[in-house]
């Protein structure tokens, strides 16, 4: 099977005068179609720099990235906006949501800009928005949602491209606990149904949510495999709390 996202001696570097900082370091692995994959890692980890790079936002200093088989490295600016709005569906942290817009309107933001007709825009997004239980809210602003449904909305978004890949960059980290289980239920629920996720965390338990971890430390990869193994993910993450390797 062909790997939907694929890392090959991925590096990232910075250069600033005559220093180099490293942010990712010969990173490797791959994502396949309908896996449920967290990458985490404390602040400076290399994290949001593999996330920026999967999401098309950035491209490796050295070696390649390939998303669904395509060397996004070589591809002009148009090029990485066109893909992005074909494979990719954003989740994230902050909601980015248009205020004087409705929910319905602001999930077919994304739609406009990749040139969907508005007919079948406003199906897609109704359809995505009764898909995250808030199909009975269409006509509602942003401000009249709790930061919850807020998030729904942001998840609708997503899900109206129809994207190859979802990716959520700390979906939960401007929700409360209880409503941010809520959202990683949804995601859990979305992989279910086929859909390949790829949640970016610096929070441990929520990583151990997905099927798999991929950690980062120093821009390197120190671990990679199942979230249900507590030993290896243990030793890689010594800051694990014990009741979430539990």
């Amino acid at each position: 099977m062909k790997p939907i996202i694929e890392f090959q001696n991925v590096s990232k570097k910075y250069y600033m005068g005559e220093n180099v900082l490293i942010a990712a370091n010969c990173v490797n692995f791959k994502i396949y179609e309908g896996e449920f994959i967290s990458i985490v890692g404390q602040s400076g980890s290399g994290k949001s720099t593999c996330m920026n790079i999967i999401g098309c936002l950035d491209v490796p200093t050295e070696g390649t990235y390939l998303l669904d088989g395509r060397d996004v490295g070589a591809m002009e600016d148009d090029e990485l906006a066109e893909i992005r709005n074909e494979k990719l569906g954003f989740i994230f942290q902050q909601y980015n949501l248009l205020p004087k817009l409705t929910i319905l309107e602001n999930v077919e933001v994304p739609l406009v800009y990749a040139g969907v007709p508005k007919a079948e825009r406003r199906r897609r997004a109704k359809e995505a928005l009764a898909r995250v239980g808030l199909g009975d809210k269409t006509g509602h602003l942003p401000t009249q949602l709790s930061g919850g449904q807020q998030q729904r909305v942001s998840i609708a978004r997503a899900l109206a491209g129809t994207p190859t890949v979802i990716l959520a960059d700390e979906p939960t980290g401007a929700l409360d606990s209880k409503t941010g289980r809520e959202v990683l239920k949804m995601l859990q629920e979305l992989h279910r149904e086929g859909n390949t996720v790829v949640l970016i965390t610096h929070d441990n338990g929520i990583a151990a949510t997905a099927d798999r971890v991929i950690r980062l430390d120093d821009g390197k990869v120190v671990y990679d495999g199942p979230a249900t193994n507590p030993d290896a993910f243990v030793q890689a993450n010594p800051m694990l709390n014990k009741e979430v390797a539990e």
